[in-house]
């Protein structure tokens, strides 16, 4: 059952101010294609930012238990496609799903948490953060999200959410809230707006294509748990 939406547990969090002595620019943190993962919310934070010209920028900080993570991928004309999320995969060979074969995919695009550590995060990001970073959670990485973003979804502690930073830094490019009964399925690729939902996207092209029964068949199985 979905939850009736409410961002006031959000919109209590007190907020911190920081002065920074510089201008203020994430997308000096953004190069790189960036990571995807999926991950618990284990503490969340309230960041306004004064850059030295006096401009003010607000984030929700999502202070995040990261439980899966992979490369983010792109085609050389920039469209995203999903990771390679195993070195094999098996393919059908029998007509009643009796009979496979595993086929290698080539290296696994897959990133252990310290690696996801190594590419988003920025030292004096991390200062700003880490004071911050909830007890009992010292492999939790701190993501920054727009204030105004958070308009869109539902946000708790305890929620798995599946995360698309911008490029290699902390800045978040997409997110989505993991029902129960979504967390086995999703499309990994594409550019959905902040809630929106990835098991309906990747039904949607399941039903659009065809189905021809005499030809050999990736597997339809849940490649991000392997």
């Amino acid at each position: 059952m979905s939850r009736i939406y409410d961002n006031k547990p959000l919109h209590n969090l007190p907020v911190i101010s920081v002065n920074t002595p510089s201008k203020w620019d994430p997308k000096k943190y953004s190069s790189g294609d960036g990571v995807i993962f999926e991950g618990v919310i284990k503490g969340r934070s309230r960041f306004s930012i004064t850059d030295n010209s006096h401009s003010k920028f607000r984030y929700h900080i999502l202070h995040i238990e990261v439980l899966k993570a992979h490369k983010r991928q792109f085609e050389s004309n920039g469209r995203e496609i999903e990771p390679n999320f195993s070195e094999t995969h098996k393919v059908r060979t029998g007509y009643l799903n009796s009979s496979y074969k595993v086929e290698p995919k080539g290296q696994s695009d897959k990133l252990s948490t310290a690696q996801v550590k190594d590419i988003v995060c920025h030292r004096d990001l991390i200062d700003i953060t880490s004071p911050r970073l909830p007890g009992g959670c010292s492999d939790c990485l701190s993501f920054w999200l727009e204030e105004n973003e958070t308009e869109k979804i539902e946000l708790e502690e305890g929620d798995t959410v599946r995360v698309k930073t911008s490029g290699n830094g902390p800045f978040i490019y997409s997110i989505a809230r993991m029902e129960a009964e979504a967390r086995t399925k999703g499309n990994f690729a594409g550019g959905e707006n902040v809630g929106s939902s990835w098991t309906d996207k990747i039904m949607g092209m399941k039903s659009s294509q065809p189905t021809d029964t005499n030809q050999a068949e990736g597997v339809d199985e849940d490649e991000w748990d392997d």
